[in-house]
């Protein structure tokens, strides 16, 4: 699978990236574009809000469900306990 980043924003820290070849483009989904951005809530935790955006032909509908945040979701809960397991053998 091959994705480009589509737009980069430190300011708000925002990544967004398409899909170009391979993985949901070979099953028949258009466009598949994901998008993390990072909200500091304070000095010590924040909050990854993730979003899944695509198109798919209506012929294809079944699998759009495929398409969720579930992947990113876990993303965000292993890179957390290390981040934790990281802040604690520091101290």
């Amino acid at each position: 699978m091959k994705e480009t980043f589509t737009k980069i924003d430190d300011e708000v820290r925002l990544k967004e990236t398409e899909i170009i070849e391979g993985g949901f483009k070979d099953v028949g989904f258009e466009v598949y574009r994901i998008c993390l951005q990072i909200i500091e809530k304070d000095t010590e935790s924040c909050i990854i809000r993730s979003s899944v955006e695509y198109e798919i032909d209506e012929k294809l509908e079944e699998i759009a469900s495929q398409a969720t945040t579930k992947p990113l979701a876990i993303m965000a809960e292993v890179i957390g306990k290390y981040l934790k397991e990281k802040q604690c053998s520091t101290y």
